[in-house]
């Protein structure tokens, strides 16, 4: 959330790391994170004046918003586009309580992506100054795990069916 906030007040970007996984709170590759002695998000205020980061909570909702002075009118639009899909893996395991022969989804699988991201900034009139590609982001899909079990199911024997005893038949 902050990211995107940064990046639409045309800040600079020193670091980010996409998340492992594809985020369902931004649209795909426009999102950052940061983990204790991992990755790191970090930006510059490369602009003339200091800047305020104001993040708030409301409605289960982060938000996130940067004040500043916009002296030349600039406005940003980011946008992002996935570029490709990857398919997930398969896992089996097994299970001993579960019949042989029969298989259950224990986590149904997610197909990974990548996706890459620009910067267009706009003057007060509305002309594009410049569009620049702000990341490529690379996600992992969620593996999906098949059950497989083992147990032994014993099967009743088929019952034969009684015979009645037939006497020779008498010549005629």
């Amino acid at each position: 959330t902050i990211y995107n906030a940064i990046v639409l007040s045309n800040l600079e970007i020193t670091e980010r790391h996409n998340h492992t996984y594809i985020s369902s709170y931004v649209p795909i590759g426009r999102d950052a994170t940061v983990s204790w002695d991992g990755p790191d998000f970090k930006f510059k205020n490369n602009q003339k004046y200091p800047i305020k980061i104001v993040v708030s909570y409301s409605n289960s909702k982060l938000y996130a918003k940067v004040l500043g002075t916009n002296v030349d009118g600039i406005r940003v639009e980011f946008t992002s586009t996935r570029t490709a899909t990857t398919g997930y893996n398969t896992k089996y395991e097994t299970d001993s309580e579960l019949p042989e022969g029969t298989e259950q989804v224990k986590s149904k699988g997610s197909n990974g992506a990548k996706a890459i991201s620009y910067r267009k900034v706009y003057d007060k009139n509305g002309k594009l100054i410049s569009n620049t590609k702000e990341a490529n982001s690379s996600y992992k899909g969620h593996d999906e795990i098949i059950v497989r079990g083992t147990k032994k199911v014993e099967t009743p024997a088929t019952p034969t069916k009684p015979t009645t005893p037939t006497t020779p038949s008498e010549p005629s």
